[in-house]
């Protein structure tokens, strides 16, 4: 079975795509099947109604049923400095570390550096029908980057029952703690099961 993916992130679609890749079920981005990229705006309040608005969006665009997330990270000494504005907080074109940076910027001093990082993925189908999926993840922000694995937060994603950032982690155990790749995986057993 396939599986359509409604991002432009290479980065989410090769986590995807090597998280679950032993399931029966074959991922290929929206790009792949319609040769051009496409952009939608984001209007939501909330990560769900935006996972379930940019995978409609795909859905009614390709007549087809698409598999789209949202999601962003949410630090509770200033809670609503990113949450749903995560990927606009940071300046444009900034890379990774880059952006790791901006954020240890922010902190310098704070002492709560407890954070969150949320996903919600929606498989949404032509006929308005959809499935959907929430998770967490809770954390402190390190001070520096540690760890040469993953992308994006990973290396600034401290887990204290690890005692290390899921940039330590080998791939199976970061996609354990993920919360992305937790939803993904509750909602790819709901997809197999309507067949």
């Amino acid at each position: 079975m396939e599986v359509i993916i409604g991002t432009n992130n290479q980065g989410k679609l090769g986590e995807i795509k090597s998280s679950l890749a032993t399931s029966q079920i074959t991922f290929l981005s929206y790009i792949e099947r319609l040769g051009k990229e496409i952009d939608f705006p984001e209007t939501g309040t909330t990560f769900k109604e935006n996972a379930l608005e940019k995978a409609k969006n795909y859905a009614d665009y390709l007549n087809l049923p698409v598999l789209a997330d949202d999601g962003g990270l949410i630090l509770e000494a200033f809670p609503d400095l990113l949450g749903l504005k995560t990927a606009r907080f940071f300046k444009k074109g900034l890379n990774d570390s880059q952006k790791n940076q901006q954020l240890f910027d922010l902190m310098l001093g704070e002492e709560n550096r407890k954070l969150s990082l949320y996903a919600a993925v929606a498989y949404v189908y032509p006929d308005g029908k959809y499935l959907l999926v929430e998770e967490v993840l809770q954390g402190e922000l390190t001070e520096k980057e540690i760890g040469d694995l993953g992308y994006g937060f990973d290396k600034c994603f401290y887990l204290p029952n690890e005692k290390k950032t899921l940039a330590e982690l080998p791939l199976e155990e970061r996609n354990a703690y993920s919360p992305r790749v937790r939803a993904l995986k509750k909602i790819v057993e709901q997809i197999e099961k309507e067949g």
